[in-house]
């Protein structure tokens, strides 16, 4: 009971740790922000146009993030490096760490014509019925599919968000499952006198409907998630980049 407790502080203060204790990924480009940002703009559109410009650019000279129903998630900067360099630079900034680094590569094979690096490989199509299926079962095992030979997550992002699933089941399901067995019928004095059957097992409890509706949670939240990852993966994979794990 002990470790599982310290597992279960160990996740939680993993989770709240806030995303700008990790960097970003930049990108050094020659020319002024107006010309890069033309060439951004251009890579942005031909992967997802959903995307729009804030005002709060942050410092920085222009700023894009992704619309709710684009499945990549950034922040991307455009700006200059100093008052005096011809450079201008591109930071990318996404919850996740993968995304970060996919976007980089991106763009540095895109705007820098940067060839990939020597291990870099190209992607295979990944299926939502696969996907969703795994949910099903386990929104842990959906999320090892997705992560696998995906530049969209690092391992420490796939590690992260299967512990967030594991950790809400854990609490879901398990408090559900605990609820439903310590409201199990119990025995009285007469039917111990007379032998009686128990109450039964927990899946006899009425309030057994309430383990199913806690895995519906994470299984409903999981099923928006694996349709962003998979629908990113693919639309990164038809364009033919090769990337580095």
């Amino acid at each position: 009971m002990i470790r599982i407790t310290k597992v279960i502080l160990f996740l939680a203060l993993l989770f709240i740790l806030p995303n700008t204790v990790f960097a970003g990924e930049t990108v050094e480009i020659l020319g002024g922000p107006e010309d890069v940002n033309i060439r951004l703009l251009a890579v942005l559109n031909k992967l997802d146009p959903d995307f729009y410009a804030d005002e709060k650019t942050q410092g920085f000279v222009y700023r894009y993030k992704n619309r709710w129903n684009n499945p990549y998630d950034f922040n991307i900067y455009v700006g200059k490096v100093g008052k005096t360099s011809p450079d201008s630079i591109i930071r990318i900034e996404s919850p996740r760490r993968g995304q970060e680094k996919m976007w980089k590569q991106i763009l540095e094979q895109e705007l820098l014509q940067k060839p990939p690096h020597e291990s870099a490989v190209p992607l295979s199509e990944k299926y939502h019925i696969v996907s969703q299926g795994l949910n099903l079962i386990t929104p842990m095992a959906s999320v090892g599919y997705n992560s696998w030979n995906s530049p969209l997550f690092t391992n420490r992002d796939t590690f992260v968000s299967m512990s967030i699933y594991f950790l809400c089941d854990l609490i879901l399901v398990g408090g559900a499952y605990l609820y439903a067995q310590e409201n199990l019928p119990k025995k009285n004095i007469y039917d111990n006198m007379l032998n009686a059957k128990g109450p039964g097992n927990v899946w006899d409890s009425p309030n057994a409907v309430g383990i199913f509706a806690a895995m519906a949670v994470t299984r409903a939240v999981r099923a928006f998630d694996a349709w962003e990852d998979t629908a990113a993966h693919n639309k990164t994979a038809q364009f033919g980049w090769s990337f580095k794990f």
